[in-house]
C-alpha cells in the first residue's frame, strides 16, 4: 500500500513550501518559516505576521510549529458557532470585554464590529483559563456570580436578591460588592503595598547601614594595620640598635683579639723564627769556629727569647649569646567591646554603649572632713565640705581644690557659718549650696563674685543644685517645685515637680533639657523634662538611692546606700536598671564623672576623696 503523502504548508511571506514540523504558527495561526520570522525579529526586535499585521512580543525559538498547531484543544469551541448548533469549531481568540471565545471566521465579523476591544491567543487563554472562566449560580445555573457579602462572604447573583435574606449571623441585611471589589478588600492590595513600601525602605535601611558598617571595618583595619606596621616599625629599631651594639663589640673583641695575636705572640715568634733559621744556615755553610763566635755574640738575646714568658691571651669583653626575656611578645593593642548593635524599623542601625562592670580605686586623697560634695572641671576637683567632725555644732564650711597632681588646698574657699551640701563649676564659676540655703558663686580663683537666698524650708542638708542650659536648678521642696535661676540669682522660671518630698535628695543634669533626680528615703529615681516638668521615666529599683551622676550620655549611676553600698547603673533613656557593681564605700553622698573616671567622697567621716576607674 503506498504511503500517504507529506502535507506541505507555504510560508505565509516567501511562498516557500515546508513541511509541517518546519513551519511556526504566530499566536494569530498564520504559518511563516523560520528565515522569514527571524529576519522580522532582527529588524523589530518583536514578530509581525504578514498576513493580518499583528505584532506579538515574542521570539521565534518560542513558537509552536504547524504540525503542534493542528493538535489544538479542539474542546475549546466557538461560543458564536456553538449558539448556532455547530459544535466542532475550535477557538482561536478570546475578547477580554465580550467574555467570548471566537474562531477564525466569527473572530474577523467580531474585529470589523468592535474595533477597540482587547482580545487574547487561545494560548494565553488557557493560561488565565481558572480567571476567565465562567462561574454560574449554584441556585441560578444559567447566571453568573456578581456580587459578594462583605461581612459574611456569600455570594449571589442577580437573580438571588430578592431572595437574598440576611447574613449568616442572622442580624445583619447584606453589604454587597462586585465581585472584583470584595477581592481587593479581601488581599488587602493597598496594606500590603504599603507593607511592602516599609519593608523596602527598612531594607535598604540595614543596607546603608551595613554599608557604613563595612566602611567602618576597613577603617578599623586600617587602623590596625597602621598600629601594627607602627609595632613591627619599633620593634625593627629595636633589633636594628641591638645589632649595631652586637656588632660593635663583636668587632672591638675581634681587633683586640687581632692586636695581640700580631703585636705579642707574632712578634716573638719571628725573632725565634729568624735566630733558628740563622743558626741552621751557618751549621751547614759556616766553620765551628765561627759558629761558636756568633752564638757568643747572639747567646744573651737567645736566651732572653727563651726564659722569657709567653704572654696570655687577655681577657675581653665578648658578648656570648642573645637572651629572649619572654616566651612570646604580645601585640600592643587590643580590640576593645564597649558597645553593642540592634536593628529595628524605626531606628535602623543602633549602637549602644556596654554598661560598666567594675570600679576600681585609682588613689584617694585627704581633704577636709565632712566632704558630702565634689565636682570636677578642667582637671581640676573641688570637695564641699563641713569644716570639721563636729561641724553641725561649730557651721563652719568651705571649698577644696585638689588639682591635676592631687595636690590639696584646704579652705580654698572659707565659708563662715555653714557646711557646703553641694558644688557644681560651669562657664569658670563656682556655684555652692550651703546648710543655710544660700547660694554661692566664686571665680576659680576662690574670689567672691554674688550670693543669693534659696528659700526653701526643708532645705537643711537634704538639697542640692545642678546646671543645665546655663540656669541653676535647685529643687523647693517645701512647694514641690524646681527653681531655675540665672548666674546672678534672678528667677527664671518654676516648675511644678510633684514627685519631691521633704527627704534627702541628689540631682544631675541629663542634657540640656532634663535632669535626674534620686530621693532616698522614698526609694525613687526619675527624669524630669525641664521645659514641660513631665515625669519622662522612675525607676524604683534602687533601695536606698543616694548620689547620682550620669556616664557617657547612656547611662545613669546612682550609688545604693544599702549595706554594702553598691552602684547602680541605669539606662539614661529608659530608667531600666542594667546592673550593680559592688563597692568598698559603705555610703557615697555624691558622685561626679569626668571621662571614665569617678570622683566620690570617702569615710569615715568623709575626709577623703577616692578617684575611681570605670570598667
Amino acid at each position: 500500500m503506498a504511503s500517504k503523502p507529506q502535507q506541505m504548508v507555504r510560508c505565509t511571506i516567501c511562498l516557500s513550501k515546508l513541511k509541517l514540523e518546519e513551519i511556526k504558527a504566530l499566536p494569530c495561526t498564520h504559518p511563516h518559516c523560520d528565515k522569514c520570522l527571524n529576519e522580522f525579529y532582527g529588524r523589530l526586535n518583536a514578530l509581525k505576521c504578514g498576513i493580518c499585521r499583528q505584532v506579538f512580543n515574542t521570539t521565534p525559538d518560542k513558537l509552536p510549529t504547524a504540525d503542534q498547531m493542528k493538535q489544538i484543544d479542539k474542546s475549546i469551541l466557538c461560543e458564536v458557532c456553538t449558539k448556532s448548533g455547530v459544535n466542532d469549531t475550535p477557538a482561536l481568540m478570546y475578547c477580554l470585554v465580550c467574555s467570548k471565545l471566537f474562531c477564525a471566521k466569527h473572530v474577523i465579523v467580531h474585529d470589523e464590529l468592535s474595533e477597540e476591544h482587547s482580545r487574547i491567543n487561545m494560548t494565553e487563554y488557557k493560561a488565565r483559563a481558572a480567571k476567565l472562566e465562567k462561574r454560574m449560580c449554584e441556585t441560578h445555573a444559567d447566571v453568573e456570580y456578581s456580587l459578594g457579602c462583605k461581612v459574611c462572604l456569600k455570594l449571589l447573583c442577580t437573580q438571588c436578591l430578592p431572595t437574598a435574606g440576611v447574613c449568616d449571623d442572622g442580624t445583619s441585611q447584606h453589604t454587597l460588592l462586585t465581585l472584583k471589589d470584595l477581592t481587593m478588600q479581601l488581599v488587602e492590595v493597598t496594606k500590603l503595598k504599603t507593607r511592602e513600601d516599609n519593608l523596602s525602605g527598612y531594607y535598604k535601611q540595614i543596607a546603608a547601614n551595613i554599608d557604613g558598617f563595612r566602611t567602618e571595618t576597613k577603617k578599623l583595619l586600617m587602623l590596625l594595620w597602621k598600629q601594627r606596621d607602627d609595632q613591627i616599625a619599633a620593634i625593627q629599631q629595636k633589633y636594628d640598635k641591638l645589632e649595631k651594639e652586637l656588632v660593635e663589640k663583636r668587632e672591638k673583641t675581634e681587633s683586640q683579639a687581632v692586636n695581640f695575636m700580631v703585636e705579642e705572640v707574632g712578634v716573638r715568634y719571628r725573632e725565634l723564627y729568624d735566630h733558628r733559621e740563622g743558626i741552621e744556615a751557618k751549621l751547614d755553610q759556616s766553620h765551628e769556629v765561627d759558629i761558636i763566635k756568633s752564638y757568643r755574640d747572639m747567646k744573651k738575646e737567645i736566651d732572653r727569647l727563651l726564659t722569657e714568658e709567653i704572654p696570655k691571651l687577655i681577657e675581653f669583653s665578648l658578648v656570648t649569646s642573645v637572651e629572649v626575656k619572654e616566651e612570646k611578645r604580645d601585640t600592643e593593642i587590643e580590640l576593645t567591646n564597649e558597645r553593642t548593635a540592634s536593628i529595628t524599623p524605626e531606628q535602623g542601625l543602633v549602637v549602644s554603649l556596654l554598661p560598666p562592670k567594675t570600679v576600681d580605686l585609682i588613689n584617694s586623697v585627704d581633704v577636709s572632713p565632712c566632704c558630702y560634695s565634689v565636682y570636677t572641671y578642667k582637671g581640676v576637683t573641688y570637695a564641699g565640705c563641713g569644716g570639721d567632725v563636729d561641724w553641725i555644732d561649730r557651721g563652719v564650711g568651705g571649698v577644696d581644690r585638689i588639682d591635676e597632681n592631687n595636690k590639696v588646698t584646704k579652705s580654698f574657699i572659707s565659708i563662715k557659718g555653714s557646711s557646703v551640701m553641694s558644688i557644681s563649676v560651669h562657664n569658670d564659676r563656682i556655684y555652692t549650696l550651703s546648710s543655710d540655703s544660700t547660694v554661692r558663686v566664686h571665680d576659680l580663683e576662690g574670689r567672691p563674685i554674688t550670693s543669693w537666698i534659696h528659700t526653701d524650708k526643708q532645705v537643711f542638708f537634704v538639697n542640692q543644685l545642678s546646671i543645665i542650659n546655663d540656669r541653676i536648678t535647685i529643687p523647693d521642696k517645701h512647694n514641690r517645685t524646681l527653681v531655675f535661676y540665672s548666674w546672678n540669682g534672678k528667677v527664671v522660671n518654676t516648675l511644678p515637680c510633684p514627685l519631691l518630698t521633704n527627704t534627702p535628695l541628689h540631682l544631675c543634669a541629663a542634657d540640656n533639657n532634663s535632669i535626674i533626680i534620686s530621693q532616698c528615703d522614698s526609694s525613687l529615681v526619675y527624669k524630669v523634662d525641664t521645659s514641660s516638668g513631665d515625669i519622662i521615666w522612675q525607676c524604683k529599683d534602687v533601695a536606698k538611692p543616694c548620689g547620682v551622676t550620669c556616664y557617657r550620655d547612656e547611662f545613669v549611676l546612682v550609688a545604693d546606700d544599702t549595706k554594702p553600698t553598691t552602684l547602680c547603673v541605669l539606662s539614661l533613656h529608659t530608667g531600666k536598671l542594667l546592673t550593680r557593681i559592688s563597692t568598698e564605700n559603705s555610703f557615697i553622698p555624691d558622685l561626679h564623672i569626668t571621662g571614665s573616671t569617678l570622683v566620690v567622697p570617702v569615710l569615715p567621716f568623709n575626709q577623703r576623696v577616692g578617684f575611681y576607674q570605670l570598667k
